[in-house]
């Protein structure tokens, strides 16, 4: 059965994958799930906000929902910069008519911009998070639940990028790890606008999933951008 995964209209201030580093202009993670290879820069402080809107229907249950995410960085050196992601998640299951809301992440950590490519060459960077626990509500968790991922991203053109993340992560209730990649292909219509599409998926044990998303991405000016995406599934149930 095919499951809508989330229908996404953000606004956010960052900086942004499609407009390149150590530039004028604004350079963020979004839109997309993929991160960049790029710390925020020395003394950038950034704030990337946004809403997902999405539904479900499996052979379990079907249900909807809304996720608010707000990921806050800042850079202590041109290489290295400090962040938190907080997460507030309401959704609506058909199980009993259960409705579940509250933090369904709070996450500290680091990125660290480990070397800058050319062309064809990639750059490099490597993101680690801790997702702390009992933080209250129905989405909470008894351990940390570190997430850590190595970044890549190509300047294919010049107006093509292309961006991979390959990591790790763990859910806070057990030791079972969580593989996670991105691959990410971004196009500069104009200076101002770009469009991008992107796989992404998590393996653990046996399990495979894999989604598809795409979206758009509006430069305002050097210090506001505003996206639009939406993405699905289909994975077995």
């Amino acid at each position: 059965m095919i499951r809508l995964y989330f229908l996404s209209i953000f606004l956010f201030l960052g900086i942004t994958v499609l407009f390149g580093q150590f530039n004028e202009t604004i350079r963020t993670d979004r839109p997309g799930q993929s991160i960049g290879a790029y710390s925020a820069g020395k003394g950038f402080f950034q704030i990337q906000s946004g809403f997902d809107f999405f539904d479900y229907n499996n052979s379990v249950s079907r249900g909807n929902g809304l996720l608010s995410n707000t990921v806050i960085r800042y850079g202590l050196t041109e290489p290295f910069e400090v962040s938190a992601m907080i997460e507030y998640k309401g959704e609506n299951s058909d199980i009993d008519s259960q409705n579940e809301n509250g933090f369904s992440a709070i996450d500290i950590g680091m990125r660290y911009h480990i070397y800058t490519g050319n062309g064809l060459v990639p750059s490099v960077g490597f993101q680690i998070r801790w997702r702390i626990p009992g933080i209250g509500g129905d989405y909470e968790i008894d351990q940390w639940a570190p997430n850590f991922l190595f970044a890549t991203s190509q300047q294919l053109s010049d107006r093509l990028s292309f961006t991979t993340n390959w990591g790790a992560s763990w859910n806070g209730a057990n030791a079972t790890p969580q593989g996670n990649y991105t691959a990410n292909i971004a196009y500069a219509i104009t200076p101002n606008l770009g469009v991008f599409f992107e796989n992404y998926g998590n393996l653990q044990q046996s399990d495979f999933d894999t989604f598809l998303d795409g979206g758009i991405a509006y430069l305002i000016n050097n210090n506001l951008q505003l996206d639009l995406s939406s993405g699905f599934g289909k994975n077995e149930e």
